[in-house]
């Protein structure tokens, strides 16, 4: 099945993959319509592994988006809507090193044993013993916009890189069968990096409840 096909497949699946929110008329904390505002409805949790989202300006006001869950349920999660960013202490902050830190990569190794893997720049496994990671990147987009990301911000490659290899389909449907949306990236990386199981048992619930079930 080529590209094409795969989008209309999705599209046909579930007509609200492109379906958008008003942007006048949003809660600018959930980017809900005001209407269907969430805030008040989630539940939060404290994170020791700072997450930041990096997300791409057309996703903003899509219904489906969970980025902005994400950022409601993790009191240490930021989101930033844009395209290019100077560099990674620009987003992070001067004090935190891209050695410390991995960026979320939905393209694991065929032959993996483990949902989660890490490697370095040179492309080198890692195990998590080795490294202590302060915060994973996360990018908030279609494969397109992911990629369009990465052409855009090459200081991508001076952070590790942090591969899923989800052993489950995503909740709602995908252009790619190893496809999830940013929030279930986002959990299945902080369950395998240390976090709390019930926080990322949390973080689908909520999505499922509180966005995919309207």
């Amino acid at each position: 099945m080529n590209s094409t096909e795969n989008k209309k497949l999705v599209e046909e699946k579930d007509p609200r993959v492109h379906a958008r929110f008003d942007k006048f008329s949003i809660c600018t904390t959930c980017y809900r319509d005001k209407s269907d505002c969430i805030c008040k409805k989630v539940t939060s949790f404290s994170n020791k592994l700072r997450v930041i989202i990096l997300q791409h300006p057309q996703e903003q006001f899509k219904k489906l988006n969970s980025a902005h869950l994400c950022g409601l349920i993790l009191r240490n999660c930021q989101v930033f809507a844009g395209l290019s960013w100077p560099n990674f202490k620009s987003v992070a902050g001067e004090h935190e090193q891209p050695s410390q830190w991995g960026i979320l990569y939905l393209k694991g190794h065929a032959q993996s044993l483990s949902p989660v893997e890490i490697f370095d720049r040179k492309d080198q496994p890692i195990l998590q013993s080795e490294i202590k990671l302060r915060g994973i990147i996360a990018l908030d987009g279609s494969w397109k916009q992911a990629k369009t990301l990465w052409w855009r911000n090459p200081w991508f490659l001076k952070l590790n890189r942090i591969t899923l290899n989800p052993e489950h389909e995503s909740l709602r449907n995908q252009s790619k069968k190893e496809g999830l949306s940013t929030i279930e990236s986002v959990a299945l990386a902080l369950r395998y990096l240390g976090e709390k199981s019930t926080l990322a048992d949390s973080m689908i619930w909520q999505y499922e409840k509180l966005i995919l079930s309207k």
